[in-house]
């Protein structure tokens, strides 16, 4: 698509044009550097992708929006490059993960982890931490080995009685992180799906340990790094952030759900279950949730206008948003959610000045072979 020119200042010019000379393929990148690796989520874009354009649209100090916030990789991008930045989801284990993900450690709670790893011990279902047991979901059995149970729910109730919310949620987050390779789910889909010839598993505690102190030490990558800026998160809807004032976001970089394309609460769900979450009121309120719904498509379009619209209301005139969306094949079609939101965002007053296209040589993105970074500014 041919720039769209009017307008624009030489510098501003500039800077698309240099954008779209870079290599947005990036098929060697390093794409878990920091904290970017700590928890898999699903259908998240590459770091690489807001780091170059917080850079080019923001200067220090600015305010950054990410109100579809995901596992928090905006959020990080951010604090390293010290802008200050909000993020928002509506997900509860999204929002605990990009919490985790931009904290700056201290020795005093990565001294209270290295011992509650050595006072851990092989532990196993008890009395004590049987209540844990009788709040999981009745399907928890059908999902792990009853000696993975037992070994979990040792680790879940000695997290719980961890008072320091810093460390808890750090404990919480690695502990999320493995639940569902250690479970019986078939690797590879997106739905879980008993196997049910699933191999045993053992050494739960181990691995427990092993991805607490990995991600020890992506946090100590991540501090030695990280700005002063401040991180803010919101567990919200995106579609009415009234408690953003008019006009005080500095740049807009966001990636939206792909419709009903992949189920995140789907994916989610041992975590949802383990920690507490309710799977049935997330895939309520999700854009693009309850996809068996045959007006699934209109509701996530309706949605996304509304989010659209509070995206505008909230940034400053003349400044930048940038929305990075895959066309999903749901129902058997694909939808080009690119061309609905250049649309819808045109309509309700945002300039979209060029579209730049990555994946046509290779793709990290399943069916979605092509993905889209739209650059919008608030005119």
């Amino acid at each position: 698509m041919k720039l769209r020119s009017e307008n624009l200042s030489q510098t501003e010019l500039a800077k698309i044009k240099h954008l779209c000379g870079l290599d947005w393929e990036l098929i060697s990148a390093d794409t878990e550097y920091y904290t970017h690796g700590c928890h898999p989520y699903s259908a998240k874009f590459i770091p690489q992708i807001p780091n170059r354009l917080i850079s080019t649209f923001s200067e220090k100090n600015d305010l950054i929006l990410d109100n579809f916030v995901g596992s928090g990789t905006t959020l990080v991008e951010s604090k390293v490059l010290g802008r200050n930045a909000i993020g928002i989801d509506i997900n509860p284990l999204a929002c605990l993960i990009s919490k985790v993900k931009t904290t700056v450690i201290k020795k005093p709670a990565i001294a209270e982890i290295i011992q509650f790893l050595i006072s851990q011990g092989s532990e196993r279902a008890n009395d004590k931490n049987r209540s844990v047991l009788e709040k999981l979901h009745p399907n928890i059995p059908r999902w792990y080995h009853e000696n993975v149970i037992s070994e979990l729910v040792a680790i879940k109730t000695k997290i719980d009685a961890v008072r320091t919310t810093e460390v808890k949620d750090i404990l919480l987050v690695a502990f999320s992180s493995l639940l569902r390779t250690v479970s019986n789910a078939k690797s590879g889909f997106g739905n879980l799906m008993i196997n049910k010839n699933a191999p045993p598993k053992s050494r739960i505690f181990e691995k427990f340990s092993l991805a607490v102190r990995n991600m020890l030490h992506s946090l100590a990558d991540f501090g030695a790094v990280a700005t002063k800026s401040q991180v803010t998160i919101f567990e919200h809807d995106s579609r009415k952030i009234d408690f953003i004032e008019d006009e005080a976001i500095d740049f807009i970089c966001t990636h939206p759900p792909y419709m009903a394309a992949v189920p995140y609460a789907e994916y989610q769900r041992l975590s949802l279950w383990w920690l507490g979450y309710k799977q049935y009121d997330l895939e309520q309120s999700l854009m693009g949730g309850r996809r068996s719904r045959s007006d699934t498509p209109q509701r996530f379009f309706r949605d996304m206008e509304m989010s659209l619209i509070e995206m505008k209301r909230v940034l400053r005139k003349k400044k930048y948003c940038c929305i990075i969306i895959g066309n999903p094949v749901y129902d058997g079609k694909t939808w080009k959610l690119n061309e609905f939101i250049k649309q819808n965002a045109v309509h309700i007053g945002f300039t979209h000045l060029k579209e730049i296209s990555r994946g046509k040589h290779h793709s990290t993105m399943g069916k979605m072979k092509e993905e889209f970074i739209l650059i919008l500014r608030n005119d």
